[in-house]
């Protein structure tokens, strides 16, 4: 384990530029392989296998969270070796790039996105993205409550972060409003903008996971299941509004 966190720490610009670049491809595959199918069972079958996939990465990362050796030690040694190499240079740009993924900014973002949709008077919409946001940043809170994992130390004086660690709130809440927002974009867009248009959504809330963990103040395992009790919980409210909502009120 002690091995392979070296390695990667030794290695920060995969996870900004590797990384996120692989994600969004996987992302664009994945896209392709949706937009073949016609809406009906075998849309909605994919729908649940994909949650049921990442409800087991939560529930197996949510276990080795609680006790110690396995993926508590990698998570350990690697923030341990970030701080160790991380340069200063590009900690004082991640500073910077991981707003993207703040609350606050997240929360313009959202009553952005809110009030076009109103005054274009898509309600049903509105419901959907207040669902997908608001309920899934209160899910996140009351994860991070129920498990109350300590942050890993981080005293490089870059970034300061404060309150539990998992899941991790920046790669939850940007996978929910930058994942929401390619879903609307998605139903303005032409259609030979919409793989485009998802591989950027991915990369991004990709970059910005990868940023937190570069920052020291989550671990690997923090991101991860962000990222996947998101992902359970966008799935959910796309499905909810493609299916249970009249074209009208969309």
């Amino acid at each position: 384990m002690i091995e392979y966190a070296t390695w990667a720490a030794a290695h920060p610009y995969y996870w900004l530029l590797i990384l996120p670049a692989g994600v969004a491809v996987l992302a664009a595959v994945c896209w392709r392989c949706l937009a073949g199918l016609q809406a009906g069972w075998r849309r909605a079958a994919l729908y649940g296998v994909f949650a049921l996939v990442m409800i087991a990465l939560f529930g197996l990362l949510a276990a080795s969270v609680t006790q110690s050796g396995g993926m508590v030690e990698f998570d350990a040694s690697l923030a341990q070796a970030l701080s160790l190499q991380m340069p200063g240079t590009l900690l004082a740009g991640l500073a910077w790039f991981t707003f993207l993924g703040d609350r606050y900014f997240l929360l313009l973002l959202s009553v952005l996105m809110l009030t076009l949709l109103a005054w274009r008077k898509r309600w049903g919409l509105v419901t959907a993205a207040v669902l997908a946001t608001a309920g899934g940043g209160a899910l996140n809170w009351v994860l991070k409550h129920a498990f109350q994992r300590t942050r890993p130390e981080h005293d490089h004086g870059y970034i300061e972060a404060t309150g539990f660690s998992f899941p991790s709130g920046h790669a939850s809440a940007s996978l929910l409003v930058y994942g929401f927002g390619c879903y609307l974009l998605l139903r303005l867009l032409p259609a030979r903008w919409h793989m485009a248009c998802v591989a950027l959504a991915a990369g991004l809330v990709a970059a910005i996971g990868a940023s937190r963990v570069l920052l020291q103040v989550h671990f690997l395992s923090d991101v991860l299941a962000g990222f996947a009790v998101s992902a359970v919980w966008l799935a959910i409210c796309v499905f909810v509004a493609e299916r249970c909502l009249p074209a009208s009120r969309r």
